[in-house]
């Protein structure tokens, strides 16, 4: 219990607490964590009541999965509460896949990517240069994020891509890159702002292929 206390009283937003944009961010990144779990499940939803993973990029959410669980070790490196409880989200991506295997199937490249990514989790365990995996990581989001794109534009189809979803991912993923530069952390200052670029256009073919 000591050490969770000792652990909470080090971390950068206990240490900066205060009326600042590290303090206004790190509320906002937590209240729209809830919000973007309550996007995974809707999106989750949407594949199981559909019995459809079309326009679902299954690699996006391969990696995103072992990604978001990846930062919860992460954030205790860097001693980030809200890194911590966004990566929680991890968890929620286990029904979708569930799902997307069942209604959509997996190729043989999503199947070795469903073997390759969790080997993400125990490298942040294990290696030192977390700051280097950690951007290698998410610079990595680009991949299945713009395969996301590319599977929407290709089927020119929105498929069951839930515009909830992409929504509340804009605008938690806007107030990440305040909260990125607020604590001054490179590796989230350079990642970020392209990753909102890229879920904005995802947003855009949501609209442009979903009949009026």
């Amino acid at each position: 219990m000591t050490d969770v206390i000792s652990f909470f009283n080090n971390t950068v937003e206990w240490q900066g607490w205060g009326y600042n944009a590290l303090t206004i961010s790190f509320i906002a990144t937590a209240v729209f964590t809830v919000l973007e779990g309550w996007g995974f499940w809707m999106q989750n939803l949407s594949i199981w009541r559909n019995k459809s993973g079309e326009s679902i990029s299954v690699s996006l959410f391969i990696y995103f999965g072992c990604l978001f669980i990846t930062v919860i070790v992460y954030g205790y490196y860097i001693k980030s509460i809200a890194a911590i409880f966004n990566g929680m989200l991890g968890f929620l991506h286990l029904p979708i896949l569930f799902g997307l295997w069942k209604h959509k199937g997996f190729t043989k490249l999503e199947k070795g990517a469903l073997s390759i990514c969790p080997l993400m989790i125990p490298a942040m365990i294990f290696l030192p240069w977390k700051d280097l995996l950690m951007i290698s990581l998410l610079f990595g989001t680009i991949i299945p994020l713009s395969m996301q794109l590319y599977e929407m534009w290709r089927t020119k189809s929105a498929g069951v891509v839930d515009a909830r979803f992409i929504a509340i991912l804009i605008i938690s993923t806007a107030f990440w890159v305040v909260y990125a530069f607020a604590i001054q952390n490179w590796v989230m200052e350079v990642i970020y702002p392209l990753t909102l670029v890229i879920l904005i256009l995802i947003l855009v073919l949501r609209f442009r292929y979903t009949p009026m």
